[in-house]
């Protein structure tokens, strides 16, 4: 009896969750052009903490990647150049984060960073880029296109054949990428087969699967970052502390002077290199952020319109951080905080509330140093991001395709991506899904004339980028 009544009660509990969550993102939304504060504004609740959690995490991750490939390219000797760099790049984001989507702007995503370019880094080093005059390329130019709202109407050219294809192209990446960094993690330890089977089986299966069927799959980040670290406590390996509290490094002369050692690179031949390499971020910034927009359009409620990301503003702001972040001496190239937004859309959250948690986190673990070290374990942070991020994005996605058209538009996506470039894998499934599918099947939405010449003009300025870049 007393079993009944605690199952009943847990299923009210939830479904007064479920109605709240609901609440919060059908009354959400800009309401005239003033500050926004929260608490007044827009709801701020516990759930909030997780995307904030993840998106600190997977940031951490990501800057070190960007900065770690500079590194490596440009032969840079400096020994705490990663971790001082991902300090700057958290406390920067981490403000910039808060002024933009939790003050001013309640559509706007915060700026994250631009996963997809980071295996381009050693070509750019070798054509000669230098990082500084192309963060300022992309800031300017995707600053003039956001303010002209092109970004918004270049997202409405992609139907569901097409975001479903980003969804399932970027979360394998991200998936595949990060079994690969596990793997490495595991290969030189003495039990790597014993901890690689309890982390992606027990962790990847058992764990998942307890989140789905109790319906909390908001809890996956937290259970899975606890997990790994008292897995690899258990096999005797445990995150490295060195990073000291402090503030960072703001002077743009230190860090493009001494730490970079490449100067400012301001002289005009400099941006010449940077040219098709701006254009091809350009291009990603849109695809990136196309999955995130549908990811949200699946999971909210279709009264919620409010609560979706808007591309113009979200790009404003990325604009405004590369800019920023660039002059400061910052070594990522921004885009939609994807690792934030993807656990947003899946546990349902507008995204000032949680943006409000994610720029104070961001800013504390840049302060304090050692939460740096402890979110870069590789076993924490490519775990949070395989349960967390990769795996609900492919799920979602899968689940979501039904008709034949969309489903061989996203195959075709899929496949050029992952066989050529992501922005050739966009480019085609557009092209194909907009003049083909679109035409041969009446329940999707037709498009006209106009929108066709678009598609056509915009998959070709994507193909010759690409092939300008490489």
């Amino acid at each position: 009896m007393n079993l009944a009544k605690s199952t009943e009660d847990d299923t009210l509990q939830r479904g007064e969750r479920e109605r709240r969550l609901a609440r919060d993102l059908a009354d959400y939304g800009a309401k005239g052009r003033r500050v926004f504060l929260p608490f007044r504004d827009y709801s701020v609740r516990l759930e909030d903490t997780i995307p904030a959690f993840s998106g600190v995490v997977g940031k951490i991750s990501l800057v070190a990647a960007f900065a770690m490939a500079w590194t490596l390219a440009l032969g840079i000797e400096d020994a705490s150049f990663v971790t001082e760099n991902v300090r700057l790049e958290l406390i920067v984001g981490g403000i910039l984060a808060l002024i933009f989507t939790t003050f001013l702007s309640l559509r706007a995503a915060p700026a994250g960073t631009l996963a997809p370019l980071i295996p381009l880094i050693p070509a750019m080093a070798a054509s000669g880029v230098h990082p500084l005059p192309l963060a300022l390329l992309v800031g300017v130019a995707g600053f003039i296109l956001a303010r002209l709202r092109l970004f918004g109407r270049l997202s409405q050219l992609n139907g569901v054949g097409t975001r479903a294809g980003m969804m399932l192209l970027f979360g394998w990446m991200g998936l595949s990428g990060s079994l690969d960094k596990l793997w490495l993690w595991t290969y030189g330890r003495e039990s790597k087969g014993q901890i690689l089977f309890v982390l992606l089986l027990v962790g990847g299966g058992a764990l998942y699967l307890l989140v789905v069927v109790v319906k909390k799959r908001w809890l996956m980040i937290p259970l899975a970052a606890v997990f790994a670290l008292v897995i690899s406590y258990f096999f005797g390996a445990m995150p490295d502390l060195h990073t000291l509290p402090g503030l960072p490094v703001l002077n743009p002369s230190v860090w493009w002077e001494t730490r970079w050692g490449l100067g400012f690179g301001m002289e005009p031949m400099a941006f010449v290199p940077a040219i098709p390499y701006a254009l091809l971020i350009l291009l990603l910034w849109p695809t990136d952020a196309i999955a995130v927009q549908l990811l949200q359009e699946k999971n909210y409620p279709d009264d919620a319109r409010s609560a979706i990301m808007d591309m113009d503003d979200t790009f404003t702001g990325v604009a405004i951080r590369n800019i920023v972040g660039s002059l400061l001496g910052g070594a990522q190239m921004a885009a939609v905080w994807r690792s934030f937004m993807i656990p947003l859309a899946v546990i349902r959250r507008p995204i000032a509330g949680a943006s409000f948690f994610l720029a104070i986190f961001a800013v504390a673990v840049g302060l304090l140093g050692y939460p740096i070290d402890i979110a870069i374990f590789p076993p924490l942070v490519w775990l949070v991001l395989i349960l967390g991020v990769f795996f609900p994005m492919l799920e979602g996605t899968i689940r979501l395709l039904r008709r034949p058209g969309p489903v061989m538009t996203a195959i075709l996506c899929l496949a050029a991506g992952i066989l050529i470039h992501p922005i050739i894998g966009w480019s085609l499934s557009m092209a194909v899904e907009n003049l083909l599918v679109r035409a041969r099947d009446p329940s999707l939405p037709a498009i006209g004339r106009r929108e066709k010449i678009l598609t056509v003009g915009i998959s070709a300025v994507g193909i010759l980028t690409f092939l300008l870049a490489i």
